[in-house]
């Protein structure tokens, strides 16, 4: 959950050496599975989506460095500090 709230969960490829570490022992092929199956109460297991291409177009190097200096701009303004500043967007406060 800690990595999930980090926007870094575990996928098929990275939870082994996690099981590893926690088991002795590395998993086997249709382990996973069958561990969202028990769990599944508490557990999802998805894939995440592709980057839609118009949002992709729009992150380049001078469309992110005009925002940054508007940014800059408003905070000189408003006199405020970075560390009133937080990652929000249309889901909420990220970590």
């Amino acid at each position: 959950m800690h990595l999930g709230l980090l926007a870094q969960p575990l996928d098929r490829r990275t939870i082994g050496p996690f099981v590893e570490d926690i088991c002795g022992t590395f998993p086997g092929k249709g382990w996973l599975g069958r561990f969202l199956e028990r769990h599944k109460e508490k557990l999802s297991y998805c894939q995440s989506s592709a980057l839609d291409p118009k949002r992709a177009r729009s992150f380049n190097y001078s469309s992110v460095q005009d925002y940054f200096d508007k940014l800059k701009g408003i905070l000189e303004e408003y006199n405020i500090p970075w560390e009133n500043v937080y990652n929000m967007d249309e889901k909420g406060c990220q970590l």
